[in-house]
């Protein structure tokens, strides 16, 4: 497994030379693999975000730290539409300090995946993947570096507007005053989308009504904010008690959000904020129509993706051709188990096919606390499917996986060739949209991620965190 390279530090130190194009500019300079460029235009250079942005400039000073402890100062007039010509190392992942009450990475018990213990705290990873930032590890010296390159736009983990409850979540003495960063970042021209966990009798009622009206005064700035329900796992021991988000509470949550909405869509045009699926899900109420989410501005927060599937597949249905004989298992959480079903149902009735759905119980982290697809256990699959009749293969959503086509590693280190000897079928992969599920039913044998083991080939199982009882 390759290393996962983080620091706590703010990267400041130029960025290395892994490789240089021949014949480019770069190569013409004299550059080579090794060496650092430090700063450029006066500008010290931390990361390749920061690199790509100052090396389009069309002239250049820049200062390389040689490889064998020389200075070089050069200074270069660049072709906008030609490359510089270097490929750069891998950035170092800023990593959280924070001790967030309600954080999910310190409820994974030992020998989980371990890309699931890293708590990123990156601004270029906000910028360039929607990650969210605390801001934490975001200094003047940093902020001013946002302004300047115009790293547009980020995503906060703001949680809260109070000083005195952001405190409290963040764990974090320095990390109270979030709304003056916000500000100056709105006022020199910087758009954020928000983001709010929220955790019941903590940062909801007043403090979250203060934290809604107070980000709103910076629209059209602040371009969303995201209200998402606290995840909390059985293994929370010598952690912050806190209280689990109830199908109660998830009503009352849409009920006092959508004052704010409708609000906010008569004063500001827009109704800024947007609640995660599991609130409607939970709540048993309808998931919001289209329109209400606008475009779409926080989908990759889990906002939205159930209407977007819903309708998608209604709509893209009648230009697939789906064998009448394909029958085959779908895994999901038992949130989205109901809903996916329905949608089966009418697939089924429309091509006459045989597809069923496996809402997984998420015995692993506690059934009645996860409930989402993402966090669904290899281990939890295998009990609750094993011996069943799942047709001829069974599909996976993507989520499920660090990565489906480098590495597609489970939560519990379990991968599709363990699922598939276990199982006794193929095991299939699809995205998360409805459009991807609808190629994969298509062509499934198109979407192998492993086959079943041959007649005396043994698989053998992974030993943590919980090794299944029998292996094969």
């Amino acid at each position: 497994m390759a290393r996962i390279a983080g620091t706590t530090h703010r990267r400041k130190g130029g960025v290395i030379i892994k490789s240089v194009a021949p014949e480019s500019l770069a190569e013409a300079c004299g550059l080579e693999p090794g060496d650092k460029i430090y700063s450029i235009n006066g500008h010290v250079i931390p990361d390749s975000l920061s690199f790509s942005f100052n090396i389009a400039m069309p002239e250049l000073y820049i200062v390389v730290e040689k490889a064998n402890g020389d200075r070089w100062d050069l200074e270069v007039e660049s072709d906008a539409d030609a490359s510089f010509g270097v490929a750069l190392e891998e950035d170092d992942i800023m990593l959280c300090r924070n001790k967030c009450v309600f954080c999910f990475v310190d409820q994974n018990p030992k020998g989980y995946r371990r890309s699931l213990l890293i708590k990123d705290e990156d601004i270029r990873l906000s910028f360039m993947y929607g990650n969210y930032s605390t801001l934490s590890s975001t200094d003047k010296e940093e902020e001013d570096r946002i302004i300047r390159e115009k790293i547009d736009p980020l995503y906060v983990s703001v949680h809260a507007t109070d000083p005195e409850v952001r405190v409290f979540m963040l764990k974090s003495k320095k990390q109270g005053n979030i709304l003056p960063r916000l500000k100056r970042f709105a006022d020199n021209g910087i758009s954020f989308h928000a983001q709010v966990v929220l955790c019941p009798e903590v940062n909801d009622g007043p403090i979250l009504a203060k934290t809604l009206n107070e980000l709103a005064e910076l629209y059209p700035r602040c371009l969303s904010i995201a209200v998402v329900p606290l995840g909390i796992t059985s293994h929370r021991e010598k952690l912050t008690v806190l209280k689990p988000v109830s199908d109660d509470y998830c009503r009352n949550t849409i009920d006092f959000c959508q004052e704010f909405r409708d609000r906010f869509e008569r004063e500001l045009g827009d109704p800024l904020v947007y609640l995660g699926d599991e609130f409607y899900l939970r709540a048993g109420r309808p998931i919001p129509a289209k329109p209400d989410y606008r475009d779409f501005p926080q989908m990759e927060n889990g906002i939205g993706m159930v209407r977007r599937f819903v309708d998608s597949l209604a709509e893209e249905m009648a230009a697939y051709r789906i064998p009448a004989d394909t029958k085959g298992t779908l895994v999901t959480g038992t949130l989205f188990g109901p809903v996916l079903q329905q949608c089966m149902d009418r697939l089924n009735a429309h091509f006459g096919t045989s597809i069923q759905v496996a809402a997984i119980r998420n015995d692993s982290f506690g059934p009645t606390l996860i409930t989402v697809a993402g966090l669904v256990h290899g281990r939890d699959t295998i009990m609750q499917l094993r011996g069943k009749d799942l047709g001829d293969f069974v599909v996976l959503p993507h989520v499920m996986m660090k990565d489906p086509h480098q590495d597609p590693i489970l939560i519990d280190n379990y991968y599709p060739k363990h699922l598939a000897a276990m199982l006794k079928v193929p095991i299939v992969g699809t995205g998360n949209t409805a459009v991807e599920l609808l190629d994969v039913l298509s062509d499934w044998k198109s979407h192998v991620l492993a086959w079943t083991p041959k007649p005396g080939e043994k698989v053998k199982l992974p030993g943590t965190p919980a090794p299944l009882p029998t292996a094969v």
